[in-house]
């Protein structure tokens, strides 16, 4: 090809180009948040999940998409990299293998167990769940002593929502759950009124983090998904997330 005619080619290809953007990556969330059933990620509420996703997302110049589904099969589409990332974890050595964890944690929250109002006063010692129905999800761990309580009746179910049905129709008595997580699903369902947490509480941290498939193409660039987190918890943008969704709505 000539200079000449490259030169008239070029105006063209830039037109091209401009007209016809490269595609962003897509990056697949798996989550169990009650909100991502009834918000579609490119709403303005999404739950804090999806929004702090949304804005890694944003600034990893990928295309978010959001697929709802149960912890444990959440996990699962984790291990066969059908989804990409999920947010809210913890770190877990059994989960470690086929899960890459962000070095920075995003949330720091704590176990709480929770009744129907009027009942929480009852459990102000962890020998106070002895005898009780208590709801938890399954393949979560909560604190060591309750996970590897066998004497306990313990109730598993797949997700949070069933657990809060199963307390408002009195099929259980007691459920438990991460404070930050449970606090902000009954404040945007209006139960706060109706469900309240118990004095007790074991008082440990729950740190959590992003996890990323290693199946998943986003596995190998961990290292700028971990500066995008440091970025977001240094700016306050998490902080900032969590008094927009922990308040209560009007």
């Amino acid at each position: 090809m000539s200079l000449v005619r490259f030169r008239f080619l070029l105006p063209l290809l830039v037109l091209t180009a401009a007209a016809f953007p490269a595609r962003a990556d897509e990056m697949l969330l798996a989550t169990n948040d009650l909100s991502s059933r009834r918000i579609s990620a490119s709403e303005s509420k999404a739950g804090p999940d999806v929004d702090f996703l949304r804005e890694i997302a944003r600034r990893s110049d990928a295309d978010l998409k959001v697929a709802q589904m149960p912890l444990g099969r959440g996990l699962a589409s984790m291990q066969s990299g059908a989804v990409d990332v999920m947010a809210g974890l913890s770190y877990r050595d059994e989960q470690a293998r086929y899960i890459v964890y962000t070095d920075t944690p995003y949330s720091r929250c704590s176990t709480a167990f929770y009744t129907l109002n009027g009942q929480s006063k009852e459990i102000r010692d962890y020998r106070d769940l002895s005898g009780r129905q208590i709801g938890y999800v399954l393949h979560s761990t909560y604190f060591d002593r309750f996970d590897k309580d066998g004497n306990l009746n313990k109730v598993g179910v797949p997700e949070e929502q069933t657990l809060i049905d199963m307390l408002l129709k009195r099929r259980i008595s007691v459920m438990i759950g991460t404070d930050c997580q449970v606090d902000y699903h009954l404040r945007h369902l209006g139960l706060t009124s109706t469900i309240e947490k118990a004095p007790y509480g074991p008082g440990n941290a729950v740190v959590l983090f992003l996890g990323v498939s290693k199946k998943s193409a986003w596995a190998q660039r961990i290292g700028a998904l971990n500066r995008i987190i440091r970025d977001l918890v240094d700016e306050g943008y998490v902080e900032r997330i969590g008094r927009e969704f922990y308040r209560t709505p009007s």
